[in-house]
């Protein structure tokens, strides 16, 4: 299914960081499941839901879709179009996908994109297909906006997302100049970043560290919470102070890599209260169901499940370490964490300038090569770059070190920069508008490529940036947007890791001094039984370990797939790429990957009735009120 374009669902809002985001339901089609609780993407928050007293934490039915039945009837769609055909299975189902594969090509998955030669020219070399401005801007998908910082991270001093760096030997915590006249000084409430524009022939900047909390980090400091909040009523107020400053000390996370995760995915479905009575074992006993009928179990699953997360009450340390370690591994399942590093990024910044002069920057980093771009601010002048020039843009009929485009971005104002590296092109955005270069800003690379990192240069750990160079400015809101990732798979169900080949379990064997110092948790899971969660714990280690990034081939070694798709056929894939019932799947049952034209039915073109919310009828919920702002074009 496209991206924005949703079946069975639930819409919600999370409770500590005010997030709105949407989770898939579509186990609850055949009423065989039911989701129990969501993963806010913002904050790793997760929400138990209340489906019984909050009925619109229930989920919807999917997006009622206007189709163009006659938008093909004199050409082909365009790859990157939203099309609806018939599943060729079971040609009563109508499916909903983006077009990807044309008629008489060869296309190739590889790091996540999409490449395409003739299928009658062998000796063609394979091409990146790119993406249109507006296909791209549909398709991205949110990684982390500041807007939605949660003041429960404030309350501990989690560490701001976008900082001066700091040393890796201590575990970059922010620089020492950082609060200094003439470098970036932070906000302790939500996020704004100010710089005063006095260090005029220095470039000072601010980088994006991936710190995201993961699941874990709420119970734990729920836990505190409740200790501090209990010595309180106690009468303990020395008590209670030491352990909220001691909680301002006690999580200081490392950057990650932005993966392929999808908050779609996220969700923890019934299935798990099967483990509760192991999990909440040593739990308060009353807490358990009198009878044991499914209904009573997981109603009691969840009420135990809800009090671990939010409740008043301390947890016995058994019950709280086996939750604990399944929010860690499968809760949810391993495969909905984002298996794949994307180094396919956009930024923007919301900023405000005060003065007349200098040099704004920003850039990306993608396998440790920095692509770069700034805006003279007394000119509007904006160049584009890779690595300082040393590596060249390569065009239709040159090759080049700059490019060049003309901006409104001069002096003093409120201004918003949009900056994006999708498909080896750069693009620049100025309030909404798409700036024109002296031509286009493409390069090559090598089809697969892994991250880089080292002390002196922490890459793609840190893979965004924004600078001053003598411009007095502050940036209010900062957002990272990453792109989609194609899985290189044409197994049906998507077997987890299913692209890597090199799995260096030895070497990282050999580091574990190394690796207690960035993520020890899966270092002890060696002996589990469950082969799978074997698996899950090496490939989150790989993914986590960033001294390893450079000795390994465990990202540069991954497979690429290939998908023919013969004349009059077309390939379909979903954005949604680890969840997507589409054709790199189909060759099982169809012996084929794409359908025949016959089949097309249209262009989608627009979401004209979604979901409506539930209001409360007699005790039934009935959808009655309209939700217009999800009324919207499909890109």
């Amino acid at each position: 299914m496209a991206h924005g374009l949703q079946g069975r669902h639930m819409d919600h809002e999370c409770p500590k960081c005010n997030f709105p985001y949407r989770s898939g339901a579509s186990e609850e089609n055949d009423g065989d499941g039911e989701v129990i609780a969501t993963t806010c993407p913002q904050c790793g928050f997760v929400d138990v839901l209340d489906k019984v007293n909050e009925i619109n934490e229930r989920s919807f039915s999917g997006d009622r879709i206007l189709v163009n039945k006659f938008a093909y009837a004199l050409s082909d769609p365009e790859r990157w179009d939203v099309i609806v055909f018939k599943y060729p299975y079971e040609a009563t189902t109508n499916y909903i996908k983006r077009l990807i594969g044309l008629p008489g090509e060869v296309v190739r998955l590889s790091n996540g994109d999409v490449y395409t030669r003739p299928t009658d020219n062998l000796d063609a070399a394979f091409e990146m297909a790119r993406k249109p401005v507006g296909k791209q801007l549909s398709m991205m998908q949110l990684v982390y906006d500041t807007q939605y910082r949660s003041s429960a991270l404030d309350e501990v001093m989690w560490p701001q997302p976008w900082r001066m760096v700091g040393e890796y030997r201590s575990r970059y915590h922010p620089s020492e100049q950082e609060g200094v006249a003439g470098y970036w000084s932070m906000s302790t409430q939500g996020f704004k970043a100010t710089i005063d524009g006095s260090r005029k022939e220095e470039t000072v900047g601010l980088r994006y560290h991936h710190h995201i909390p993961d699941s874990t980090f709420w119970v734990d400091y729920n836990q505190h919470r409740v200790a501090a909040n209990l010595a309180e009523k106690s009468g303990d107020a020395i008590r209670a102070k030491k352990i909220r400053e001691g909680m301002k000390v006690r999580w200081w996370p490392l950057p990650k890599l932005i993966t392929d995760a999808y908050a779609y995915n996220r969700v923890i479905n019934d299935d798990v209260s099967y483990f509760g009575e192991v999990v909440f074992a040593s739990w308060d006993q009353a807490a358990q169901p009198v009878d044991n009928s499914d209904d009573a179990k997981l109603t009691a699953f969840i009420s135990n499940f809800r009090e671990h997360l939010e409740g008043d009450q301390i947890i016995a340390g058994r019950s709280r370490d086996l939750l604990t370690q399944n929010l860690k591994i499968k809760w949810p399942s391993g495969s909905d964490r984002g298996n794949y590093w994307v180094g396919d990024l956009a930024v923007e910044f919301e900023i405000s300038v005060a003065n007349d002069t200098g040099t704004i920057g920003f850039d990306i980093v993608e396998s440790g090569v920095y692509y770069q771009g700034s805006i003279d601010i007394a000119t509007g002048e904006l160049k584009l770059s890779i690595d300082n020039g040393n590596e060249l843009f390569v065009g239709e009929s040159s090759e080049v070190a700059t490019i060049q485009g003309a901006t409104n971005l001069k002096g003093a104002g409120e201004y918003e920069i949009r900056f994006s590296n999708f498909d080896n092109e750069l693009r620049v955005w100025l309030d909404g508008e798409l700036i024109e270069l002296s031509q286009k800003a493409t390069y090559v690379t090598d089809q697969i490529l892994g991250p880089k990192w080292s002390e002196r240069d922490p890459g793609d750990l840190m893979p965004a940036g924004i600078s001053s160079k003598g411009v007095a400015m502050t940036v209010k809101n900062a957002r990272v947007f990453r792109d989609g990732y194609y899985i290189a798979t044409n197994q049906a169900g998507f077997p987890m890791g299913t692209e890597y080949n090199h799995w260096s379990m030895s070497e990282l064997q050999s580091m574990r001094q190394l690796v207690a110092g960035v993520e020890p948790f899966w270092m002890e899971v060696d002996d589990w039984d469950s082969s799978n969660i074997y698996k899950i714990a090496k490939l989150r280690l790989h993914l986590d370990f960033f001294p390893l990034w450079t000795r390994t081939k465990f990202f540069t070694d991954r497979a690429t797939v290939e998908f023919e798709v013969a004349q009059d056929e077309f390939l379909p894939m979903g954005d949604n790429s680890p969840a997507s019932s589409d054709g790199r799947g189909w060759y099982p049952i169809l012996g084929k990957n794409s359908f025949h034209r016959s089949l097309l039915i249209g262009e989608a073109l627009m979401i004209y009735w979604p979901h409506a919310w539930y209001i409360d009828l007699g005790g039934k919920a009935v959808p009655a009120i309209p939700n217009f702002p999800k009324i919207k074009v499909i890109q």
